[in-house]
């Protein structure tokens, strides 16, 4: 009796310090012994090895292939770091773009397709523009415009009276009429169509809209053509180190020369003088 207490002691002894208490009976049914692993925060699951018994965690082992969040965290503020730095970038790289003057008047453009919309499109030689280094301004010679309706009207006009009489479109590059207002006539893309101006594949033409023999434009289309030229750079189709002319008879340049248009142009950045024409 004395030895069958023993035996009961070191049973209980046991199976009070061990985790998981078990016995031949629940091993063979496949269960835990409840009452001694009641407490465990992480279950085991005993498994056959080769005849004998391990515990196995129910635990899954970590993904190899998983992203930790904090890593991913990282990789996206690096992201928004290098996009911060590319619009730095590229906007310090526009500062760097030689402006003629500040301009505080808006370019306003009325594009060729808005005024004309008959069936004979543009035809023009293309204009090499990485050579586009002149502007000649000269006035058209006409009545003014102070509106877009009578701006518009004159360019139809034109480009009726040119096409009828020579079978050729309008010949300015732009126009700018007394509304502050730059019109598209044929563009930064293809060449003026003034036979009697040089530099046709590196110049742009632009027409001041009414007639400036004895007076100036209005402080507006000054400012308009101001933005203009600051526009043209912006775009790549005008050198920064661009040289501005007038245009005058060759017959009478000294008289062309006093043209009140070229009054203020003449005190302007860039001003490199007149050019002659065969024609006024």
């Amino acid at each position: 009796m004395y030895q069958a207490a023993r035996t009961v002691a070191a049973s209980s002894s046991s199976r009070l310090h061990s985790p998981v208490a078990w016995s031949r009976k629940s091993v063979q049914e496949g269960y835990y012994d409840l009452e001694a692993g009641e407490t465990e925060r992480t279950p085991l699951l005993y498994v056959r090895d080769n005849g004998r018994y391990r515990a196995k965690s129910l635990h899954r082992a970590n993904d190899p292939n998983r992203v930790h969040p904090v890593a991913l965290g990282l990789m996206v503020a690096l992201l928004v770091f290098l996009l911060i730095g590319v619009v730095i970038g590229v906007y310090l790289l526009l500062l760097t773009v030689q402006r003629p003057w500040p301009v505080s008047h808006p370019f306003f453009l009325v594009e060729r397709p808005a005024w004309w919309q008959y069936p004979v499109a543009l035809e023009a030689a293309t204009l090499d523009r990485l050579a586009v280094t002149n502007v000649i301004v000269l006035h058209t010679n006409s009545e003014d415009c102070l509106d877009q309706e009578r701006c518009v009207r004159y360019l139809q006009n034109t480009e009726r009276s040119c096409w009828a009489a020579r079978r050729d479109h309008i010949p300015y590059n732009f126009l700018i009429g007394g509304d502050g207002v730059t019109y598209e006539a044929r563009g930064w893309k293809s060449q003026h169509g003034f036979v009697d101006l040089p530099g046709r594949n590196t110049t742009l033409v632009v027409g001041m809209i009414g007639n400036f023999t004895d007076r100036q434009p209005a402080e507006v289309q000054y400012a308009e053509l101001k933005a203009f030229i600051t526009e043209s750079i912006r775009r790549l189709s005008l050198s920064p180190q661009y040289r501005l002319h007038g245009a005058v008879d060759a017959t009478r340049p000294s008289r062309d020369g006093t043209i009140a248009l070229y009054s203020q142009l003449e005190r302007w950045p860039h001003w490199n003088g007149f050019v002659a024409r065969d024609q006024p």
